[in-house]
């Protein structure tokens, strides 16, 4: 029943929407009169349109590419054609006739909306993030949007000024606040790493800049906790961290020493900031969480425990 509401929707749509033949001169050359080459039109049209609604997205195209042959200028048969390859999975060709209905009517926002998905679909976010910016001055949805596409396009500082512009909106939110700290933490990584990689440039040997920092003093420490000297471990790992603050391996590391020192306070506290730092690290959250649970059981903290014990399974 929902879809026979929408295939309806669709078609009083489609009746507003291709009226460019009312104008249009007789066709001497093919003896065609301009009604009946709009009569032609408009059956292609809502042919296109009933197959759409039975998901027949290929007869929709071969109908919707009859119509460009007789009106290549109508931008409703572009963004047609755009959102009909878009359901049958053909980004570049739903890209192509999208990007040109919103070249011929820029002010349509129906049009500037499917480009958006077919862009953010196919992982283009900067174009994507293009339109949201345009489309947000109208439609508040998409001040939301921008805040995960700035993310993924890591401009965390925008990222973290459109949640201050919802808070502005609508007050304060727990989800945004906790949004932000994480915003906050991915910032500050990207900070010291790009500092990291200027002292590295500044600094090394030509014959040493393809040696990686990091790398070497993480498979140092591996080496002390494999070996079992824990106490070196916590003094090693804490100056790397006096380095590179940013690193939640470290943070693990360091994590690990104080757990095998019995140190288990410590231990807890230092693997949850490793947390806050945490991006993408599948492997090394579950490492964390694992660690956590080990500590909270000798602390005698049973719920702590399954609580992380439970994270473990869930990544």
């Amino acid at each position: 029943m929902k879809k026979v509401w929408w295939y309806i929707g669709i078609c009083i749509i489609g009746t507003m929407v291709p009226q460019t033949f009312m104008a249009q001169d007789v066709n001497d050359n093919a003896g065609v009169t301009t009604e009946s080459v709009e009569d032609e039109f408009q059956d292609h049209f809502f042919e296109a349109l009933r197959e759409r609604a039975i998901e027949n997205y290929g007869k929709a195209v071969d109908a919707l590419l009859k119509c460009k042959e007789l009106n290549a200028e109508d931008p409703a048969v572009d963004y047609q054609l755009g959102i009909n390859y878009a359901d049958a999975g053909l980004w570049e060709e739903s890209e192509n006739y999208l990007l040109t209905a919103v070249e011929k009517d820029p002010d349509n926002r129906w049009y500037a909306e499917a480009l958006y998905e077919t862009y953010k679909v196919q992982g283009k976010t900067q174009e994507a993030i293009t339109i949201a910016e345009n489309l947000a001055k109208s439609n508040v949805a998409f001040e939301k949007s921008l805040v995960y596409l700035y993310e993924q396009n890591m401009d965390y500082g925008k990222a973290i000024a459109q949640i201050d512009k919802l808070d502005a909106l609508y007050g304060n939110d727990e989800y945004r606040n906790d949004k932000r700290k994480k915003l906050l933490a991915k910032q500050k990584h990207q900070t010291y790493m790009e500092h990291d990689v200027e002292v590295i440039e500044a600094e090394a040997e030509p014959e040493e800049a393809e040696d990686n920092p990091l790398e070497i003093l993480q498979n140092y420490m591996t080496d002390l906790l494999a070996k079992g000297q824990y106490e070196k471990l916590k003094e090693k790992s804490q100056e790397a961290l006096d380095s590179y603050p940013a690193q939640p391996g470290f943070y693990y590391m360091n994590g690990l020493a104080l757990q095998h020192l019995e140190k288990y306070k410590d231990a807890v506290s230092m693997l949850e900031m490793g947390l806050d730092y945490l991006i993408d690290d599948i492997v090394l959250e579950k490492k964390i969480y694992e660690a956590l649970a080990q500590c909270h059981k000798k602390l005698g903290n049973v719920q702590k425990e399954q609580e992380y014990l439970q994270k473990v399974k869930n990544i």
